[in-house]
């Protein structure tokens, strides 16, 4: 049963009163001395109050997509392969043909998804994607798309971006009324370290996330699908931690990324896994790289934040301050909202809106 799974939902609402009922029918039936009675009690009081939390937290993780899987819930590691390349190796090979040619499978609202492995983060992991309805139509059988990739917070799964955030129904809408240009939308695995975040970065003796977003992620969908290449055709943009890590990806790729979303982020590394090293800290810390380089990338950033979580607002500013030439570089904020999806949607119409005006300005 799929832990992201409508059964698994209604399951545990339909607990709740089964097991209210059963302690309803058992309160003045248990046996033994007063002592006993009283133990069964608290612990029917117990197993009640566990159904109902239970219920919550499923709809919690259902709603911002916290965990996808299980294996994701238990801290199963599996999906990352870190093994050598090469000739008499078993491991995984550098050859992007595998990638190139993954299977996807449709699945939910027309989202594609396939397990992937990158040939040069040896990283494997799911990739959705969501293919515009201009994408099928034979007007459009030779057109190439822009694409935008999409990053969750941690802990997170890319589905979140097809479920709680609704990007696909939001971007087909706009689309509709001409509002942007059809583009591709990409979300790869990003917590690929289950339990641990692994910071979005390149440990040196650890998981290459930021090469596996970086390089892998674009090179699979640019010889994939009908993709535009080039760092001019490709947005990323990411929420809470998500948004962090877009930044400092596409800072570490300006070959792959031109424009940059980040929603409610911030700039200093907080994986520990990151910050316990204090170079690998300085060399992924967004506001560091661009305050200290000569010569910057060629990116716009949309930085957003709410006042109500008012440190993403800072965070925002600070980095939207470093930049040499901002160009079409923008501070969007809302008044009220904390940190949460609801927050993040309300954004999502703005930000794809300017997304499309950085990568596909001819086509809206």
């Amino acid at each position: 049963m799929s832990l992201t799974g409508t059964a698994l939902f209604v399951l545990s609402i339909l607990l709740v009163p089964v097991v209210m009922v059963l302690m309803l029918l058992a309160w003045n039936r248990l046996p033994g001395p007063y002592g006993v009675r009283i133990a069964g009690r608290l612990g029917m009081v117990v197993v009640s109050q566990a159904a109902a939390v239970l219920a919550v937290l499923i709809w919690v993780n259902n709603t911002y997509g916290l965990y996808e899987s299980w294996s994701d819930l238990m801290g199963d590691n599996g999906q990352v392969q870190l093994n050598a390349a090469g000739p008499g190796n078993a491991g995984v090979p550098a050859d992007p043909t595998a990638a190139r040619q993954a299977d996807f499978v449709p699945g939910k609202d027309g989202v594609l998804t396939a397990m992937v492995t990158g040939p040069r983060s040896h990283i494997t992991g799911n990739v959705l994607v969501w293919l515009p309805p201009q994408y099928g139509q034979p007007a459009y059988r030779h057109a190439r798309f822009p694409v935008v990739e999409l990053l969750p917070g941690y802990p997170g799964s890319p589905g979140a971006w097809f479920g709680a955030m609704g990007a696909g129904r939001e971007m087909a809408s706009l689309i509709e009324q001409r509002k942007v240009a059809p583009m591709i939308l990409v979300a790869p695995k990003m917590n690929v370290l289950g339990r641990v975040d692994p910071g979005c970065a390149d440990l040196p003796h650890g998981a290459h996330t930021s090469t596996w977003l970086g390089a892998d992620v674009p090179d699979l969908v640019t010889h994939r699908f009908r993709a535009e290449p080039g760092p001019h055709h490709w947005a990323i943009m990411g929420y809470s931690a998500g948004a962090y890590c877009a930044a400092n990806t596409a800072l570490h790729h300006p070959r792959a990324f031109h424009a940059v979303v980040s929603l409610s982020g911030y700039n200093a590394p907080e994986a520990g896994l990151v910050t316990r090293d204090p170079a690998l800290a300085r060399a992924n810390n967004p506001y560091l790289e661009l305050h200290n380089a000569k010569r910057q990338p060629d990116i716009v950033l949309l930085m957003a934040g709410s006042y109500q979580d008012s440190d993403t607002v800072f965070a925002a500013r600070a980095l939207l301050s470093t930049l040499h030439h901002p160009g079409e570089s923008r501070l969007l904020t809302i008044q009220r909202g904390g940190h949460n999806t609801q927050v993040w949607r309300s954004m999502l119409p703005t930000a794809l809106t300017w997304i499309s005006q950085q990568i596909a300005p001819t086509r809206a």
